[in-house]
């Protein structure tokens, strides 16, 4: 971590190692989906700054982070299926956007995970 050449990204893995460690079940969950939420923001930025490094950097992020929401998910609980199919839509979208990264559709992604969040939170 410290090898890292630029600050913000050693203190955000420092957060991140910090908040996980500490983390119940439920509270992993959320923390991961807000992980994500800040991925897509960042992949939104570098892309508008035409950034192409930091664009890979926050797709492969992304794609990290909806990989182990979707290995956390009980498959016997109610929601499974649901959760599998859209996780899976969302990683088409950031794997699609390797080539084009279409920032509506993004803004769409990280609402509708806004909404999970929410959801989940309460």
């Amino acid at each position: 971590m410290l090898a890292r050449t630029k600050p913000r990204d050693a203190y955000r893995e420092a957060d991140f190692d910090a908040r996980l460690m500490g983390s119940s079940r439920e509270n992993l969950v959320l923390f991961c989906i807000e992980d994500f939420i800040q991925t897509l923001g960042a992949l939104e930025f570098a892309e508008m700054r035409g950034d192409r490094a930091a664009r890979s950097r926050s797709l492969t992020r992304a794609i990290t982070a909806l990989t182990a929401l979707e290995l956390g998910i009980d498959r016997n609980a109610a929601m499974a299926d649901s959760l599998l199919h859209f996780y899976g839509a969302a990683k088409f979208l950031l794997l699609d956007s390797i080539r084009t990264v279409d920032l509506q559709r993004i803004a769409e992604l990280k609402q509708d995970f806004r909404d999970i969040a929410t959801a989940f939170a309460a």
